[in-house]
């Protein structure tokens, strides 16, 4: 599965110099007294997500694609990168240059009487340039209390495109 996280950043005036076009930024670069970020989605943005079409195999019970719109937060520090939706769900992982790996785990009980866990996992990368975050999906389960008769784990990937457009106050 790929995503497409794309955060479009408003930036206010800043001061150019002299207007030489030679010293013009090829893209606009954020300024701080704009209330930009100097680096993507740090300290944090809040934004509204909308994911187009995306499915998971239907093994995946305890997956959460579905739930992956509205309200977020993308936050980073300099090693950590996080994605908190208002409902609740959140990836969070490192970040190393501009590569993350998000998870979210997640317990869950099942007829078979065997404890289980699921975890979902986005992986990719930021465009320093644009800040658009590219995500790939997977989805995995595996028995942590096992009963001996405990049903076979799933895993599975998705397809999905996933946007988020700042809140601009």
């Amino acid at each position: 599965m790929r995503w497409l996280l794309l955060a479009m950043v408003a930036c206010g005036p800043g001061s150019r110099d002299g207007g030489d076009p030679s010293k013009l930024d090829a893209a606009p670069i954020p300024h701080p007294e704009a209330g930009g970020p100097t680096v993507c989605f740090e300290p944090s943005v809040t934004g509204t997500a909308m994911a187009g079409n995306g499915m998971v195999q239907d093994c995946a019970i305890w997956n959460h694609v579905s739930e992956m719109s509205g309200e977020v937060t993308l936050s980073r520090t300099a090693s950590t990168f996080t994605l908190a939706f208002a409902n609740g769900l959140t990836f969070t992982g490192p970040i190393t240059g501009n590569s993350v790996t998000l998870t979210h785990v997640e317990p869950h009980s099942y007829v078979d009487g065997c404890g289980w866990q699921a975890t979902e996992t986005l992986t990719g990368t930021i465009d320093p340039a644009t800040c658009a975050l590219g995500l790939s999906y997977a989805y995995a389960e595996m028995v942590v209390t096992d009963n001996g008769g405990c049903a076979t784990p799933c895993s599975g990937s998705a397809s999905l495109d996933f946007t988020v457009t700042p809140i601009l106050m």
